[in-house]
């Protein structure tokens, strides 16, 4: 179980005792349930997920390996898990007022201590399992690029784009949305997220759409920009620049390189082009049960790469009162080089 892997990775690093867990990411991570309000992971025995009234049945239905336990209403989901502690209790992440209501439950905040990176390095080496279910949630993302390329013309809307790739992706068997479909069309694709502008596609627009699917808890990100008619030379040669770097840091991604050099490797590209000031944001990020997670792929970063790792590669040039083209696939890191799990393609 997962759970062993956490109690292993914090042996590592010689930090014995119970963990409390209420990020709810990491909380459906061990357990495959949401809607929990805490687990409590013990050095050792059985781990206990505590529930509320409104979801206490489907966990008890629902969740295998784990003492499933209803917090009555009025009772404290943290006096519960101080009563079940007598060692130091390890913290993923909470709010500072509830962290000082737990460590007067304890006992005192000497009893406690944040170890949310422990976490997030657990997480963001992905199992069989978890490539399995990203691979399924990138195959349904797929199919939601396909309705939405389908659907580029003039005199087409924004809404309407993403209305028929949201229903593509559900047909294909998505659970949901892994976050708000972006479709942005002319200037306003000089914005990386997107606007709330009602837009129609004009002739000749550049047409970006962002999407991802949902698969068992399980994320996918793609991004393809398109152009609404004929290209212009200008904007060949923005999209030719952004998907030469998507290439470059595409063919740089494998294990035990550092994702600083990936982020770099895409940029310069992008750089040596003439839109280096234009590429505004990080090169990616780690995609899992949640679409931005560890590891990150910026200039800053000291995430070292794993086999096992599911990474975005999406170099962006976005000119302010023109467009601007982003690419973007999700990628799994093997011992030898990447492997696009997003497989869409790329022609404007």
């Amino acid at each position: 179980m997962r759970t062993g892997k956490l109690i292993e990775a914090a042996a590592q690093q010689e930090k014995n005792g119970s963990f409390a867990v209420f990020n709810q990411a990491n909380i459906t991570y061990f357990t495959n349930f949401s809607g929990a309000t805490a687990l409590l992971i013990p050095e050792a025995g059985e781990a206990t997920l505590y529930v509320s009234g409104t979801n206490y049945q489907q966990a008890k239905a629902e969740v295998k390996g784990f003492n499933v336990e209803l917090i009555k209403r009025g009772e404290s989901v943290l006096q519960k898990i101080a009563g079940q502690t007598k060692a130091k209790l390890y913290v993923d992440t909470l709010p500072i007022e509830t962290w000082r209501a737990l460590a007067v439950a304890v006992g005192g905040k000497e009893k406690l201590e944040p170890v949310f990176e422990i976490f997030r390095t657990l997480r963001a080496v992905k199992d069989q399992e978890e490539i399995s279910l990203i691979r399924e949630a990138c195959r349904m993302a797929d199919a939601g690029m396909k309705a939405a390329s389908e659907m580029i013309r003039p005199g087409v809307t924004q809404k309407e784009i993403a209305a028929e790739a949201e229903y593509a992706m559900r047909k294909a068997g998505s659970d949901g949305v892994a976050f708000e479909t972006i479709v942005s069309t002319g200037e306003c694709c000089a914005y990386p997220h997107g606007t709330n502008f009602e837009k129609t596609i004009s002739e000749g627009d550049f047409v970006t759409v962002d999407l991802g699917a949902k698969n068992m808890f399980y994320c996918s990100d793609i991004t393809r920009t398109f152009i609404a008619g004929k290209a212009t030379e200008k904007q060949t040669q923005i999209y030719e620049a952004v998907q030469r770097a998507h290439q470059r840091a595409f063919d740089k991604i494998a294990a035990g390189v550092a994702a600083q050099k990936v982020d770099y490797a895409g940029w310069r590209v992008i750089d040596k082009a003439g839109y280096g000031s234009y590429f505004v944001h990080n090169l990616g990020h780690g995609v899992g049960i949640e679409v931005h997670e560890a590891p990150v792929l910026s200039p800053e970063s000291k995430d070292i790469l794993q086999a096992g790792m599911v990474v975005t590669d999406e170099p962006g040039i976005y000119l302010p009162g023109y467009g601007g083209v982003r690419i973007e696939d999700t990628v799994l890191v093997t011992e030898t080089g990447a492997e696009k799990l997003t497989k869409s393609s790329y022609s404007p």
